[in-house]
């Protein structure tokens, strides 16, 4: 199913929702490997109206209710539900109905026994006994179609912040660099962060505990009722930042599972205030470096107070071995 929603020129045309919507796949989205929707970050279009979101995939759709989606609010931006069998309809947290594909409707049948057989073979390479048989030529043509999809992948996305930024070239730095900071783990989420702050705020800001504040605070980061100082001070500008620039919360949640203290999303939405603050015209630099050397030095960056906070606190507890890395992430995420 995973392969069949990667690859939708496998599929039968055209695409429709168990309600009869005329369905699109835009971009498949990113497969996740960790807890929460199987790729996230999809783009689908129902009846030619354009979705960005999560989707979750099932052999049953009735899988949703034994895997206790419908209580979960992770799976509150779940755009569209792919099952094999469709069971019985489901819904969100806030009992709003999810759009369901039946995959096993659009699917030929010769090509699914292809899948199938290439999937059960033992062979070191499932389609081993098939390479003589093809030319080194075309193998060749081949790897260069591969190479120019994966760049013009790539390169649709900036395409898509570029349009939506008005050709604002350091409004898409920003958001391709808060990708990059979140690694592979946060990634998207941190794009979707950035994309949520218009850039002239980070812009023309000059102090970085604001900015600082506006990213944390746009991660869900500050909404804990921990008592911390500096935390409550960073709240209060990110409210008064909210009510100044009219921001508008996301819905997407960082995670720290798996994440070692230097990776957490605190510390490196921190970094990414600290770069913002001491770098203007970013993208001008970048693109005018004179060398290798010269551009790294505009990433080796100080904490701010916040993530300085944070580390101190990782380092002292790891010293006393007074708890396991889960729990210091546990720790971090309640001390924000």
């Amino acid at each position: 199913m995973y392969y069949l929603w990667q690859n939708p020129q496998f599929m039968v045309y055209p695409l429709h929702t168990t309600d009869n919507r005329s369905l699109s796949i835009v971009r498949a989205g990113q497969l996740n490997s960790n807890s929460g929707p199987d790729f996230l970050f999809s783009q689908i279009q129902l009846n030619q109206i354009t979705w960005i979101g999560h989707v979750e995939m099932h052999v049953q759709s009735s899988d949703w209710y034994a895997h206790n989606h419908h209580t979960d609010v992770a799976y509150n931006n779940v755009i569209l539900h792919v099952v094999w069998e469709d069971d019985v309809q489901v819904h969100s947290s806030g009992d709003e109905p999810i759009p369901t594909l039946v995959l096993q409707n659009y699917v030929n049948e010769q090509i699914l026994g292809r899948i199938q057989a290439l999937s059960n073979s033992e062979q070191w390479i499932p389609c081993a006994d098939q390479l003589a048989t093809i030319t080194h030529f075309r193998q060749m043509a081949f790897f260069d179609r591969l190479f120019v999809e994966r760049l013009a992948n790539k390169t649709k996305v900036f395409q898509q912040w570029l349009s939506q930024s008005a050709n604002d070239w350091e409004a898409v730095l920003f958001v391709a660099l808060a990708k990059g900071f979140g690694l592979a783990l946060n990634g998207m989420a941190f794009a979707a962060i950035a994309q949520s702050i218009p850039f002239n705020i980070i812009r023309k800001s000059t102090d970085p505990i604001e900015i600082e504040a506006i990213l944390l605070g746009q991660a869900g980061l500050l909404d804990s009722d921990v008592e911390d100082a500096y935390k409550d001070k960073l709240k209060r500008m990110y409210q008064y930042a909210c009510q100044k620039y009219k921001l508008k919360k996301i819905d997407e949640k960082v995670k720290f599972f798996r994440t070692r203290p230097s990776g957490f999303p605190s510390i490196r939405l921190s970094q990414l205030a600290q770069l913002y603050t001491k770098h203007t015209h970013l993208f001008d630099k970048i693109i005018n470096g004179d060398c290798k050397d010269k551009m790294s030095a505009f990433f080796r960056l100080k904490l701010l107070l916040f993530g300085t906070h944070i580390m101190c606190l990782v380092k002292k507890m790891s010293r006393e071995r007074k708890c396991s890395l889960h729990h210091l992430s546990i720790c971090s995420r309640l001390t924000l």
